[in-house]
């Protein structure tokens, strides 16, 4: 179980580890599913506008995305 400094320390020591994703864009923390992830800022830009299934696909493929804290953990915080 994680409390509030902690999840803080965890997004900061994400965006320290990863600035930028493969693409060159950077890295933001946001929720997703529940859960806390690091994610390419191209992505959060795009999550607004309607895609198509391939398009889905191919961002998942070529930006990088990675959970820093999973729902079950952010449930109990």
């Amino acid at each position: 179980m994680y409390d509030r400094a902690t999840i803080l320390h965890l997004v900061h020591d994400a965006e320290r580890q990863t600035p930028y994703c493969t693409c060159g864009e950077p890295m933001l923390a946001t929720g997703r599913d529940g859960a806390l992830v690091l994610e390419c800022a191209s992505l959060r830009r795009r999550a607004d506008a309607p895609t198509s299934t391939l398009r889905s696909i191919l961002d998942r493929v070529w930006h990088d995305r990675r959970v820093i804290v999973g729902s079950d953990e952010l449930a109990a915080a």
